[in-house]
């Protein structure tokens, strides 16, 4: 498993350079038509789009490998660290019930886009691409939520180093000096 995610944070940082890359290339490109050349290119706006949703999901994913992602870690400075530890670990599990709703919906919404396909207006590219990255994505965010629920370091990892500092201080501002 270790080296299956080894693969994919490397494959998802690949991924997000090129996808940077072209991003920046075709609003480039958009804006240079538009006020040098004065002749817009119609497919750029529509594809600059679809990268940036691209471009964001595996951005979230690539977070949740290096604990970089959105969470509300304040309660754990006042509780003790077993309560910490057993309330972060139930958020993930909490994530990973969401994560599967999701993937359950998406799989649902791609079925029925294959059945009925449509188009993008402009670049006419299928639109089972541009959802695609939804459940693929919350595939790969369940994963990784799962491994992280077994790193021994987990709850050192979640926090920031601000955050450690800060929960340091808080410690040594208590009777018992218990330390998270």
């Amino acid at each position: 498993m270790r080296r299956l995610m080894s693969w994919l944070d490397r494959f998802d940082y690949t991924m997000l350079l090129v996808l940077l890359g072209l991003l920046v290339a075709v609003v480039f490109l958009q804006v240079a038509s538009r006020f040098v050349l004065k002749l817009p290119i119609e497919w750029s706006e529509e594809m600059a789009r679809f990268l940036f949703i691209w471009f964001c999901w595996l951005g979230c994913s690539y977070a949740t490998c290096s604990y970089h992602h959105i969470r509300i870690t304040a309660h754990f400075y006042i509780l003790p660290k077993a309560v910490s530890v057993w309330l972060l670990r139930l958020g993930d599990l909490l994530w990973i019930g969401f994560n599967l709703v999701v993937l359950y919906g998406s799989f649902l919404y791609l079925e029925s886009i294959m059945e009925y396909p449509y188009r993008a207006m402009i670049t006419d590219i299928n639109m089972l691409w541009i959802f695609l990255p939804i459940p693929v994505i919350f595939f790969v965010f369940t994963l990784r939520v799962a491994v992280n629920l077994f790193d021994p370091d987990y709850f050192r990892k979640t926090m920031s180093e601000a955050e450690l500092e800060a929960a340091e201080e808080i410690a040594m501002a208590r009777p018992d000096g218990d330390a998270l």
